[in-house]
């Protein structure tokens, strides 16, 4: 149940950035702003990369989304969650063909097939983008920087959730993220927790290989 809950939090954040600066036009100054804009920006032009989810709560990565641009600017993705109602999943496109991967059955699709989907330069994966590190200014109410003990610090943003839930019409009592870097100005890792106050989900995000991904194995059709 958490793991759909937090899908559809991601689709319906994602949705957010559609509206900022439509309905609400003062940008605040937060701490961080600068460095977190500007990694947001880097991210966005990552060639290739890992991006590694972990349910705080049980300390296990049970989601991650791998990607790299090939020669012809078609995109090559995997995405691999793990959950204890439906196991092990995957989706993987190599830009020409999609697969499913889900309770140990392996399905295809060809280009223009029901529910086929591809990525390239042009229409990246959202998830390829670094909007998986969640950041809308406008919908921020307040933020602290928060000193950490290797000397690094770790940027805090407090989400107004009445302005995300009208604009959206969700339910969140709560919606904080963080972004933490080392003593050397480098990204360490970022932190995001909702709660609709029903049920929470908090995760933390860390990311591998970024422009230095050369492969990605198709789970689909692996061991064949």
């Amino acid at each position: 149940m958490k793991m759909k809950r937090f899908l559809a939090v991601m689709l319906l954040l994602f949705a957010i950035t559609q509206f900022g600066g439509c309905s609400l036009k003062k940008e605040y100054d937060l701490y961080g702003k600068a460095r977190v804009e500007a990694l947001r920006e880097r991210a966005k032009g990552w060639q290739s990369g890992r991006y590694l989810l972990t349910n705080i709560d049980t300390d296990i990565m049970d989601q991650a989304f791998s990607f790299m641009y090939n020669e012809d600017g078609s995109q090559t993705y995997l995405y691999e969650r793990v959950s204890e109602e439906n196991g092990y999943y995957a989706e993987f496109s190599d830009g020409e063909t999609f697969y499913v991967l889900s309770g140990g059955e392996a399905s295809v699709l060809k280009s223009g097939s029901d529910g086929y989907v591809s990525y390239g330069r042009e229409n990246p994966h959202p998830y390829s983008t670094g909007d998986l590190l969640f950041y809308e200014n406008l919908f921020v109410k307040s933020s602290e920087e928060v000193p950490c003990e290797d000397g690094g610090v770790c940027y805090r943003y407090y989400y107004n959730t009445d302005k995300i839930n009208d604009t959206l019409g969700t339910s969140l009592t709560e919606f904080v993220t963080e972004y933490v870097f080392n003593a050397d100005g480098d990204f360490e890792y970022f932190v995001q927790r909702n709660s609709d106050g029903e049920s929470s989900y908090s995760y933390r995000i860390d990311i591998i290989d970024a422009d230095s991904l050369t492969e990605i194995e198709n789970p689909a059709v692996s061991g064949e």
